[in-house]
């Protein structure tokens, strides 16, 4: 095998580990969906929370400032539309080369149009925009997540997660996972204040 070749496959099966755990929020209040069978975000040693390798870097903001670009938002809403189609070559094509992505492992660098494809065709789910605004350099998304043409989004539909996009001149130019507040600091686990300690 090649070397090429050999780290395109890393790069393939890096992308779909990482967009195994595209959705980690509270369904809407309406859905009743189970418990979804999907990879959780990786927890750092001897403590709750998520690993902070897979966590956006410090400058991507989290809170919207104000209204998005309207044409930011048409080609996140194509993106989105495409994944949900299957057509993961029309996804990979909003993307910028180079690009960022980060979905639950370290910042990715995707250099060629293979590594985007990877990543795009590897989200389990697919998803709608619900939300759409911006702060910084960034149009922060939330997604609603939905079922995809040959995908198996593992009863994840209904689920809610969020990103941050930038796009630069009509393309993706960065994509980071960001993570809901119970993923970040989850609830210790209740203690019985009458039980014994241990």
């Amino acid at each position: 095998m090649t070397r090429a070749r050999r780290a395109a496959l890393l790069l393939v099966l890096a992308g779909v580990t990482a967009v195994a755990g595209c959705g980690g929020g509270s369904p809407q209040p309406t859905t009743t969906a189970t418990t979804p069978r999907r990879a959780t975000p990786p927890a750092p040693r001897g403590g709750l929370g998520i690993d902070p390798t897979v966590l956006p870097p410090k400058a991507v903001p989290t809170q919207p400032t104000r209204a998005a670009d309207p044409a930011a938002v048409q080609l996140i809403e194509r993106w989105a539309r495409d994944v949900r189609l299957g057509h993961f070559t029309a996804a990979a094509r909003a993307f910028a080369l180079p690009a960022r992505f980060q979905n639950g492992t370290p910042v990715l660098t995707l250099r060629r149009r293979i590594d985007v494809l990877a990543v795009t065709s590897g989200f389990t789910c697919g998803a709608f925009p619900t939300r759409i605004a911006a702060a910084g350099h960034y149009t922060l998304v939330r997604f609603r997540l939905t079922s995809r043409v040959g995908g198996d989004c593992g009863g994840a539909e209904g689920h809610t997660t969020g990103a941050a996009i930038r796009v630069v001149d009509g393309h993706i130019r960065a994509w980071f996972r960001l993570f809901d507040p119970e993923e970040l600091a989850p609830r210790a686990p209740r203690v019985d204040p009458g039980a014994p300690k241990a």
